[in-house]
């Protein structure tokens, strides 16, 4: 829920966790929408013209380019901050990582 910047979810209708993040910019929103997981990367380098995160762990590709993953760099969760993705902190990615298959849902709204 981009309004609240957490990140809740569920198994069998029950909640498993729910978690503060940092979603897109004003410039560089988050898309909107139903998605799935369509890759599980445990690293990915994030490199931009003003940012470079080498080696960034617990990755979930659910729309190309755009990722829920860990955030090393920043404990501003609660606040939009990225450039698109939806930045978690390490001590609750984790634990999402492992709990999530290729093709969960992911619905994002605001």
């Amino acid at each position: 829920d981009l309004s609240d910047q957490r990140l809740t979810y569920f198994y069998e209708g029950e909640q498993v966790g729910s978690f503060l993040i940092s979603s897109g910019l004003a410039g560089t929103p988050t898309p909107v929408g139903t998605f799935y997981i369509q890759a599980k990367r445990p690293f990915v380098d994030y490199i931009g013209t003003n940012y470079s995160y080498l080696k960034t762990k617990w990755n979930l590709q659910f729309k190309p380019r755009y990722y829920i993953h860990g955030a090393f760099w920043h404990n501003n969760f609660g606040t939009p901050m990225s450039h698109g993705c939806v930045n978690v902190s390490y001590a609750n990615m984790e634990s999402l990582y492992a709990f999530t298959d290729l093709g969960t849902p992911v619905i994002i709204r605001r």
